[in-house]
């Protein structure tokens, strides 16, 4: 409902503007590439859905045809093409290529670290300023559905998405998986332990989407920023157990959990 706080919180939390109007903030990593969020403006908060980038502009029309579905132009300040789809707990999913390739920008200086009797270090101090843990990309976004199994199938389906991990609930592992952490299929090259995840749960919803930023320190440093300017910590500083992140969890103004991690798992097909 409110762009202009949106995008106060959005540079607190470390995104860069891309370009803003009274309908729309574009909202970017450091990283090279796409956007790595566009809000609009709106009645109430909520999440529409998420964008997946093909490899090559060719794959949307063989997507198209197989979900019966057309390949249509985005807005001329994204650019490039996009399939629109609705996946079977009703999230929007576009795929998108060709669109506006984004510069990259200067990096946040990163520490040199002494790690046991490794030095790297000497006859200089560690200072990192508090000040907003630079985004780099989207990471991941984690979904809540109520059609777990067929909606997991669905993305791997067309999506060509692989899955990382499994979760069950305790002591009920014979009725299957309820959670799943999902990675891309990039071939060798190594690509995040998951680029998206899927639990199962009373109510389609969005959970949280994670961003990456450059170490532990960049991550403290920044929550100390948020913390300092009236934000609130969700959860965090910690470690996960799949993908291994180091985490910190963040609420905006209008209630929406987004996370920083740094140090995650890479793994290829």
């Amino acid at each position: 409902p409110d762009l202009a706080r949106a995008e106060t919180f959005a540079h607190a939390f470390g995104f860069a503007t891309v370009t803003r109007t009274t309908e729309e903030l574009v909202l970017r990593g450091s990283d090279a590439g796409c956007p790595a969020a566009v809000i609009r403006k709106g009645d109430r908060s909520r999440y529409l859905g998420a964008a997946f980038k093909a490899a090559d502009a060719a794959d949307l029309h063989p997507l198209a045809q197989a979900t019966n579905t057309q390949v249509v132009a985005l807005p001329e300040n994204l650019g490039g093409i996009a399939v629109n789809l609705a996946d079977p707990s009703n999230a929007l999913v576009r795929v998108v290529a060709d669109t506006h390739p984004l510069d990259p920008l200067p990096l946040q200086p990163t520490q040199v670290f002494n790690v046991g009797h490794t030095v790297e270090r000497t006859n200089a101090t560690q200072r990192p300023p508090r000040a907003p843990a630079q985004v780099q990309r989207l990471g991941h976004v984690v979904l809540q559905t109520t059609k777990y199994v067929e909606t997991l199938n669905w993305y791997l389906r067309y999506l060509g998405l692989i899955v990382s991990d499994f979760k069950y609930f305790d002591g009920q592992r014979e009725r299957g998986p309820t959670m799943s952490f999902i990675r891309c299929d990039r071939g060798a090259e190594p690509t995040d332990h998951h680029t998206f995840a899927m639990t199962l749960g009373p109510r389609n919803r969005y959970v949280h989407s994670a961003y990456q930023v450059a170490d532990l320190d960049a991550l403290a440093a920044g929550g100390e920023f948020l913390l300092d300017h009236g934000y609130d910590r969700s959860w965090g500083i910690g470690r996960h157990i799949e993908g291994s992140q180091i985490f910190d969890y963040w609420r905006d103004p209008d209630g929406f959990l987004v996370e920083h991690f740094t140090d995650g798992d890479l793994f290829d097909c």
